[in-house]
C-alpha cells in the first residue's frame, strides 16, 4: 500500500438562497456572481481528484450484501456489511451555518431527518484536520458547500503478510498478522474473553489516532450500539488495573498472535433514500427538494496501515480473584467484526465498518 495515500472527504450541495459569512481560512464562504470562466468549488474538488488513490469506484448496487449508513444509528441487517463515514453530516452542517437558520425536515422523510438531527459526529476531527468551502452564486440562487480531510495511518513498522490459508466465513481471504512480545507496540489488547471474543487497538505512527478491531460473540443491534460498546470498553480499560492472575488477558505476549483479514473497498452510491426528500428553513416559506445525492467511501487496511477516502454530493432545489491458566491467545479475526477509525481524544469515529461477509475483503 502506498503510504502517500490519504483520507479525503468531499461534499457539494446545491441549494436556493444565500448568506455571506466569514470564517477562518480553512472554512470559508464566498459570494460571487455567475462566472462561466471558473468555479472555486470545482477547483477545490479537482485539486484533490488528481490525488485520488483508489481509482474508479464501483457502484454499491453491485454489492448485494453491503450498505452505506447515513448515521450509525441504523440497525444491522443479517449477513450484511455496514459502512458509515460522516461525509454527508459534515457538509450538511455547512448549510445551517451558511443560512444561519435551522433546517426543518418532516417525519415522512426519515433518512433526511436522521441526517439533519444527528450531531454525535462532531469532534471526530479537529478543525485543523479538515477543510470546508462554500460558494454562493447570486444569479442562480445556488449554494455549493464542500468539505474534505486527508489522513494516512501507516504503522511504525509494517506487519507480516499471513501466508497460510485464512478462512473468513469458510472463504479463503488475504490476511496479515503480528506476533506479541516485549518490543511489539503496534497492538494493545483492550479486552479478551476468548479467541472468539476480543477487542484490540492497532497503533499507527500518528499517536493521536487509533484503529480499533472488535470481534464480539454477540452482534450489536446497530453500528451506534457497537461504537458505544467499544468506547465503554476503552474507558473501563483505562481505569481498570487487572489482578496478577488476569494480567495476561490484557497483554500481547510472545506466544500470542493476531491475524486480520485485509480490507479493501471503493464504493459509490446515489443515496436513493435521500433523493426527492424535502425540507424547509425555519421561518421561510420556500420548500427545498433533494434533487441528487451521491457518496463515495473507500477504505484499505493491510500490513502497512489504514487509508480511507470519501466524497459525497447533494443537489437540492426549491420546492473476587481465582488463579487462571495462562494460554497463548490466537486472535484470528475470522468471523463478523467491527473496525473503527478515530482520534484518541474523541468518542466519535470518522469511519465505522461492520464486516459480516467477504464482499469487502480481498479474496485469496
Amino acid at each position: 500500500m502506498n503510504l502517500t495515500r490519504f483520507v479525503f472527504l468531499f461534499l457539494t450541495l446545491l441549494l436556493l438562497s444565500c448568506k455571506k459569512e466569514t470564517q477562518n481560512p480553512l472554512h470559508s464562504i464566498e459570494v460571487v456572481d455567475l462566472n462561466l470562466n471558473g468555479d472555486p468549488i470545482a477547483d477545490f474538488i479537482e485539486g484533490h481528484s488528481r490525488e485520488k488513490s483508489f481509482g474508479e469506484a464501483v457502484n454499491l448496487s453491485f454489492f448485494k450484501n453491503t450498505t452505506f449508513f447515513i448515521t450509525p444509528s441504523g440497525s444491522l441487517s443479517k449477513n450484511k456489511n455496514a459502512i458509515y463515514c460522516p461525509t454527508l453530516l459534515m457538509a450538511w452542517e455547512q448549510i445551517t451555518k451558511t443560512f444561519d437558520k435551522p433546517i426543518v425536515v418532516a417525519s415522512n422523510y426519515p433518512e433526511l431527518e436522521k441526517l439533519n438531527s444527528y450531531k454525535d459526529y462532531k469532534g471526530c476531527l479537529t478543525e485543523n484536520e479538515y477543510q470546508t468551502a462554500v460558494q454562493i452564486i447570486v444569479n442562480t440562487f445556488e449554494i455549493k458547500a464542500a468539505a474534505r480531510f486527508t489522513k494516512q495511518l501507516p504503522f511504525s513498522e509494517r506487519m507480516e503478510v499471513y501466508r497460510e490459508p485464512f478462512l473468513f466465513n469458510n472463504e479463503n481471504v488475504e490476511a496479515f498478522y503480528a506476533w506479541g512480545g516485549h518490543d511489539e507496540n503496534r497492538v494493545n489488547v483492550l479486552d479478551y474473553n476468548s479467541d472468539n471474543d476480543f477487542m484490540v487497538r492497532l497503533n499507527p505512527k500518528d499517536k493521536s489516532h487509533e484503529i480499533l478491531l472488535w470481534m464480539p460473540n454477540q452482534k450489536p443491534q446497530s453500528l451506534q450500539q457497537g461504537i458505544e460498546q467499544v468506547i465503554e470498553t476503552i474507558k473501563t480499560r483505562e481505569m481498570f488495573k487487572p489482578t496478577l492472575s488476569e494480567a495476561w488477558r490484557y497483554t500481547f505476549s510472545e506466544e500470542d498472535r493476531l491475524v486480520i483479514p485485509k480490507i479493501y473497498f471503493n464504493l459509490k452510491s446515489n443515496c436513493p433514500d435521500l433523493t426527492n426528500n424535502r425540507f424547509t428553513l425555519k421561518g421561510q416559506p420556500e420548500e427545498y427538494r433533494v434533487k441528487e445525492a451521491y457518496q463515495r467511501i473507500s477504505f484499505q487496511l493491510d500490513e502497512e496501515g489504514a487509508v480511507v477516502e470519501s466524497e459525497a454530493l447533494v443537489e437540492a432545489i426549491t420546492e473476587e480473584m481465582t488463579e487462571e491458566k495462562i494460554v497463548p491467545k490466537k486472535m484470528f479475526v475470522n468471523k463478523p467484526f467491527m473496525v473503527l477509525l478515530k482520534r484518541r481524544d474523541s468518542e466519535s469515529p470518522y469511519l465505522a465498518v461492520w464486516i459480516e461477509n467477504t464482499e469487502l475483503l480481498i479474496k485469496n
